[in-house]
């Protein structure tokens, strides 16, 4: 993305000329004085409006996440100065000579304009930032959109982003990568979906990287710059909850995972692991009486340098189909780590590579590449557009859950070569952010398909993962930074329309401290799933007695608020809300909240906030207006100010929304006992 351009690389309609359009749509030609394009309006909600731009003919984007829509009743004029497209919530009015573009709420409040006016002070404008239309980049020609953006305007969303909440100031590239630790730009979920706190949203409907700059290339624009000559964009008017459901409902819907996925994942540990240390963990959790549904096997079931074979470790798990017996007896699921990748080690790359399962190279070849940064041989690429590779791979799958496991961790899918070939003609850099949705798709219909729940654990994504649950956000250092940076990352994935997401409590690498771990891990417990996981031991008795019976307290206090959840849960997916909540979504109107991210709604009646220090940290939490209640010291708490508290590391601040239901159970279900789901 240039910095500025001008004059002559840009298209953009100085006037608009009316055509024929289809019934419940408006269409006009966009004149440029040069070469003129297209702009096509139509609702496709009383609450969204669909914009199509493109030179010639509409082209449908790669991997398309909506899929065609049918307006929907609105009323339309039209005379020789302008036009008004109307339904109950919304009024798009345009002036066709000179163009503008405004949308109106119910209310008649302005929520958007298209910017026209963002240019320099040297030749009356002879540099802009574009509006609508097409700009010629050195990439070639790329769609361009310019929302005005108010000087007290906040942008959230565009997926897990791990930097500041509030999205103004940054120029975000819609590009999967894999983060290496979680601290800076990069996402492994991108998601070209934003909440503005003006009363809109805006979805770009393509899977390529498309680039927002927010108050960053100006800051009276937010301009955004997507590749290609045909370009679907949708617009939400509402509060940040209805644009949030919209998106959801638009791209979705989203998918309810089953009821035991809400206990406690733990995973059995990393380098090293085995079926003796495994069975030890799973009998010292029921002794002492810990609750804990499911336990992940990570990637070293699996034999040295033979990843992802689907083939276990006979000398680290000997008798595995036992061993699974008697933890689906003592009441535990199983999780296996897996990932699209196959080394060049392994039988199962001679087999894909013969059939042509693979990515390929320019020679034709199957595509090979050090994906694992130098830990792992070169590995071939599944080509997830091959519906016969796909086929191979599904039956890979079906052996392993059949012996008896109940969900697969589906890692990576995130660094597609950009000169990798797949079999539907596109290359790397074309699917580099498609290939994501498609192997999870895969992956979690096979899973429904044995299993009958519709469940991943996944690392990568983009629009419409909601359909695919559960995620998490990869891997972070275990320091402070780290847990900031994932709780950041959780509350703009609630804000991309995402509902359901985890992270590593205590941190994925580094060394850990005591405190660290309990901090961390009270605060996972607080979010829609929860999984102890990292490179070193997170078992809850790892760290002392002391973090022991806090992680203990914790856990057990999650159970009991297990019909909380799921009822919470299920309202997630009939309304289309995320399980954390940023406070700007229930309080739109509170100006104090509005860059608040350390603290969140856990459901709609639990307010948390994290504490980001060790023993007797001192927290200072924002309560919004209502009435409020300590969840576990009873006292009544003032709404609408700040309070500063005291916090001993036995402590994680939870406040309970007295005028919500709250229904809580003091004993552990018995549909979590005998790992069933509940009727």
């Amino acid at each position: 993305m240039q910095n500025l351009y001008l004059e002559n690389t840009c298209r953009f309609p100085k006037t608009l000329t009316p055509q024929k359009a289809p019934e419940g749509c408006l269409l006009f030609r966009g004149e440029t004085g040069d070469k003129p394009f297209f702009l096509e309006f139509t609702p496709v909600d009383s609450r969204i409006l669909r914009l199509r731009v493109y030179e010639n003919a509409y082209e449908p984007p790669l991997g398309d996440a909506v899929g065609e829509k049918a307006p929907v009743t609105a009323q339309l004029s039209q005379d020789d100065t302008g036009s008004l497209l109307k339904t109950e919530d919304f009024s798009l009015r345009l002036t066709h000579a000179p163009f503008s573009l405004t949308l109106e709420n119910a209310q008649g409040q302005l929520v958007y304009r298209e910017q026209t006016e963002d240019v320099d002070s040297v030749g009356e404008g002879m540099q802009q930032i574009p509006p609508v239309g097409f700009v010629e980049t050195p990439e070639g020609t790329a769609a361009a959109l310019c929302p005005r953006l108010h000087y007290d305007e906040h942008i959230y969303g565009l997926g897990e982003r791990f930097g500041e909440f509030d999205r103004r100031g940054q120029r975000i590239a819609m590009w999967n990568r894999d983060t290496l630790g979680c601290r800076d730009e990069a996402s492994y979920k991108n998601i070209p979906f934003y909440v503005s706190s003006r009363g809109y949203g805006l979805f770009v409907n393509s899977r390529q990287k498309v680039v927002f700059s927010i108050g960053e290339l100006s800051n009276a624009s937010l301009y955004v710059q997507t590749p290609g000559t045909s370009c679907e964009y949708y617009f939400f008017v509402g509060t940040p909850a209805q644009v949030v459901s919209g998106f959801m409902q638009l791209t979705g819907p989203a998918v309810l995972p089953p009821d035991w996925s809400f206990g406690l994942w733990y995973s059995t540990g990393f380098q090293g692991a085995s079926r003796e240390a495994v069975m030890t963990d799973a009998r010292i959790f029921r002794e002492k009486q810990i609750p804990c549904d499911v336990l992940h096997f990570d990637c070293y079931w699996l034999r040295e340098n033979m990843w992802c074979d689907f083939v276990w470790d006979d000398a680290q798990y000997p008798n595995r189909q036992e061993m699974l017996r008697l933890l689906h007896e003592d009441g535990f699921k199983v999780c296996l780590w897996m990932n699209p990748y196959v080394t060049i080690c392994t039988e199962m790359y001679q087999e894909g590579a013969a059939q042509g399962y693979f990515a390929k190279n320019a020679q034709g070849e199957p595509y090979t590449a050090d994906l694992w940064h130098g830990l792992l041989p070169y590995c071939a690429i599944l080509d997830v557009t091959n519906p016969q590779a796909c086929g191979w791979f599904a039956d890979k799958l079906r052996t392993v859950l059949r012996e008896g496991v109940d969900v697969l961790k589906t890692d990576f899918g995130e660094d597609i070569p950009v000169d990798a070939l797949f079999s539907n003609g596109c290359t790397g850099a074309q699917m580099r952010n498609l290939y994501s949705v498609l192997y999870n798709e895969l992956v979690s219909s096979v899973v429904k398909e044995v299993t009958g729940k519709a469940l991943v654990w996944g690392r990568s994504g983009a629009a419409g993962m909601q359909k695919f649950p559960v995620c998490w956000s990869g891997d972070p250092r275990s320091c402070y930074e780290g847990m900031a940076g994932t709780l950041r990352a959780g509350l703009s994935m609630a804000m991309s329309g995402v509902p359901f997401w985890s992270h590593d409590m205590g941190g994925f690498y580094g060394e850990i401290r005591e405190d660290v771990f309990v901090r961390w891990c009270q605060f996972g417990l607080f979010t829609s799933h929860s999984r102890l996981h990292g490179t070193s031991d997170r078992q809850p008795w790892a760290y002392g007695p002391r973090a022991e019976a806090i992680l203990t307290h914790y856990i057990r206090l999650r159970y009991r608020l297990m019909p909380y959840i799921l009822e919470t849960a299920r309202q997630c997916v009939r309304e289309g809300l995320p399980f954390l909540r940023p406070l700007v979504l229930e309080h739109p109107q509170d100006p104090t909240v509005s860059t608040i991210w350390d603290e969140y709604y856990f459901g709609p009646a639990l307010l948390v906030a994290p504490v980001f220090g060790g023993d007797n940290e001192t927290r200072r939490v924002y309560l919004p207006e209502g009435s409020w209640q300590g969840l576990e010291d009873g006292l009544a708490y003032e709404g609408g100010r700040w309070h500063t508290l005291k916090c001993p590391l036995e402590t994680l601040p939870v406040f309970w929304r007295t005028d919500r239901p709250l229904p809580m159970d003091d004993t552990k279900p018995q549909w979590i006992e005998e790992g069933k789901d509940r009727a």
